[in-house]
C-alpha cells in the first residue's frame, strides 16, 4: 500500500495533477499516446483487464506507454510534510526531497535503535493525528526520550546508557540459565547414583 502524501496545501494542488482511475495525485505518472496520462500502477492494472485508454477508451497496450516527466517534475515541486509528521517530524519541503528525507529521518522506526522502538512517542495516540485526511496534521508530541535522541549532542550519551543496560541484561538472563542449568544437573546426579547403587 502506498504511504500517504501530506500536501502543504492541498487546494493548490491542480486538478489537472489527478489520476482519473485512483482520484489521487499521481504516482509515477505515465503518458499513453492519446495523450492521457495516469499513475503506473493504476494503468497497468487497468490494461491488465482492458486494452484501451480509462479516459477516451482507444485501444493502448503497455509498450506504447511512456515516462511523463514533466508531470512528475511538476508534481515533485509541490510541498509536502514528512509521513511521520503525526510522531513530531517537522520536516516540510518538496515531494522529489521527500525519499532521501525518509531514510535518514530519526523518526522513521527503520532508523530507531532497538531500546527506541518500545515506546520512543508520547502514549497520547490522539497527538499529532488530524481529524480530516485533507489536513495537515499537527506535528506531534514526542516523548523525553524521543526528544533526547533528536539532540545529536545527548543521542550518543542516550545510546550508551541504554545500550549498556542492554548487555547488562543479557548478561543477567544467560547467568540465571546457567545456574538453572546447574541446579538441574545437581539434581539429576544423585538420581543417577542411586540406580547405579540399586540397579540389581
Amino acid at each position: 500500500m502506498d504511504e500517504a502524501r501530506h500536501f502543504l496545501n492541498p487546494e493548490s494542488v491542480s486538478v489537472h495533477l489527478y489520476c482519473s482511475v485512483c482520484q489521487d495525485v499521481f504516482r509515477e505518472p505515465f503518458r499513453a499516446p492519446c495523450g492521457h496520462s495516469f499513475c503506473k500502477e493504476c494503468i497497468n492494472n487497468w490494461l491488465s483487464q482492458s486494452k484501451t485508454c480509462p479516459e477516451d477508451r482507444k485501444p493502448i497496450n503497455q509498450k506504447q506507454l511512456h515516462y511523463d516527466f514533466i508531470l512528475a517534475n511538476i508534481i515533485g515541486d509541490q510541498m509536502v510534510a514528512c509521513p511521520f509528521r503525526s510522531k513530531g517530524c517537522e520536516f516540510v519541503n518538496k515531494l522529489e526531497t521527500l525519499s532521501s528525507h525518509k531514510k535518514s529521518c530519526v523518526f522513521n522506526p527503520i532508523n530507531l535503535p532497538s531500546f527506541m522502538k518500545e515506546s520512543p512517542f508520547s502514549i497520547n495516540p490522539n497527538l499529532g493525528q488530524s481529524r480530516d485526511e485533507e489536513t495537515l496534521p499537527t506535528p506531534g508530541k514526542p516523548s523525553l526520550k524521543m526528544r533526547l535522541f533528536c539532540d545529536e549532542n545527548k543521542r550518543n550519551l542516550l545510546c550508551s546508557v541504554f545500550e549498556n543496560k542492554v548487555e547488562q541484561t543479557l548478561v543477567k538472563k544467560e547467568t540465571t540459565n546457567k545456574v538453572w542449568l546447574n541446579k538441574e544437573n545437581d539434581i539429576k546426579k544423585p538420581k543417577r547414583r542411586a540406580i547405579e547403587i540399586y540397579s540389581p
